[in-house]
């Protein structure tokens, strides 16, 4: 027995994967957000606390609505979630964090440098947005 071409269950292709890895890292930032609060830097100045709520909303959020489309087979619109809330959350975290930066960059917090923690979070969002991006432009099904 052969499938046809218009079968109800057609393969996955790499997209498939790709966008479900965005979904994966835009939900491991939110939550590493979450567990530090947004707290960068050797004190809890106001320079320090980057935390927004909105942002955590848009990578765990944007996490959820990416794999509820994929399993409704709404590729294309979870692709574009996929590309947008890390984006918009992007966005938010360097507005909020502009002066955190700009206090290690002049050289207020010099001796001490960027955070680890500050480095790791904005490794898994700007991973999270750029494969986001990526599944925007990648097949998703086999034909």
């Amino acid at each position: 027995m052969s499938k046809s071409a218009g079968s109800a269950n057609p393969k996955k292709a790499f997209g498939f994967y790709v966008l479900l890895l965005a979904a994966a890292l835009a939900l491991a930032a939110g939550i590493y957000f979450v567990a530090i609060h947004g707290t960068f830097g050797l004190d809890s100045t106001h320079n320090g606390v980057c935390y927004d709520p909105l942002v955590t909303a848009l990578l765990i959020g944007g996490a959820v609505v990416i794999v509820g489309l994929a399993v409704l087979k709404k590729y294309g619109l979870a692709a574009a979630v996929a590309a947008a809330a890390p984006g918009v959350a992007l966005c938010l975290f360097v507005h909020k964090c502009y002066w955190y930066v700009v206090d290690v960059f002049v050289g207020i917090d010099e001796k001490h440098g960027f955070d680890p923690r500050f480095i790791t979070f904005a490794v898994l969002l700007g991973l999270a947005f750029v494969i986001g991006e990526v599944a925007i432009y990648v097949k998703k099904v086999r034909s």
